[in-house]
């Protein structure tokens, strides 16, 4: 799953900008012409930058991750890919509110026995930009997001059962306008590095995370 993951520096804003404008995406609204994202680890409920599809163009923009379910409290931060089109919670959006979330990298944890569990840091392997598929959504308490998972590929399927559906970069557009369909989603693959963290391993519970692409924290 994703439950954690980097958020952009102010080079890589300038990237994605810039990445936009090589795919003639013009945006319609940029939230971080002045940079004033605090750097470090996003974690669900934050609010991180994302790209979406509105009705007058694209924005580039700050939204929570995380759908706050229909019952019952926290949040739902993942949508499976397999699912998005039937599932209540998000077949609407799925038809008709796309994003694209960048990172640096995202975070997942590897049961190691002992009721340890390792930290690893998962990034691509050329050390571009993830974009990572998402939907969002708008509530009277402003806009969220969720992260689309996948069973995984290479090295991410030693670590977990499912990682974020990556976009490359030529695929963004075909994302937010609708061309590219769930199922195609489930078929990214896309080649990551799977690094151990330094400051691991964690006893059971005491890691502070769930692991981002958990069933329990997806729909």
């Amino acid at each position: 799953m994703c439950g954690r993951y980097t958020v952009l520096t102010e080079m890589e804003i300038i990237e994605v900008r810039g990445l936009l404008r090589e795919l003639s995406i013009r945006l319609a609204r940029d939230e971080f012409e002045l940079y004033d994202i605090t750097p470090g680890e996003v974690r669900p409920t934050n609010y991180a930058p994302i790209i979406s599809q509105n009705d007058d163009g694209v924005y580039f923009e700050s939204a929570k991750w995380g759908f706050k379910p229909y019952k019952g409290t926290g949040v739902i931060f993942n949508a499976r890919s397999e699912t998005i089109g039937v599932k209540p919670m998000f077949a609407k959006s799925a038809r008709e509110k796309r994003c694209v979330v960048p990172a640096s990298e995202y975070f997942e944890w590897k049961d190691i026995g002992k009721k340890k569990k390792q930290k690893h840091h998962i990034k691509d392997k050329e050390g571009n930009i993830l974009y990572m598929a998402g939907l969002y959504r708008d509530t009277p308490n402003g806009r969220e997001f969720v992260i689309i998972t996948k069973n995984p590929c290479g090295e991410v399927a030693d670590i977990h059962d499912r990682m974020p559906a990556v976009l490359k970069v030529g695929q963004i557009p075909d994302w937010l306008n609708g061309e590219l369909s769930s199922e195609e989603l489930s078929e990214l693959d896309v080649l990551m590095d799977v690094i151990p963290a330094d400051d691991g391993p964690y006893p059971e519970g005491n890691g502070g995370q769930t692991s981002l692409f958990s069933r329990k924290n997806s729909e």
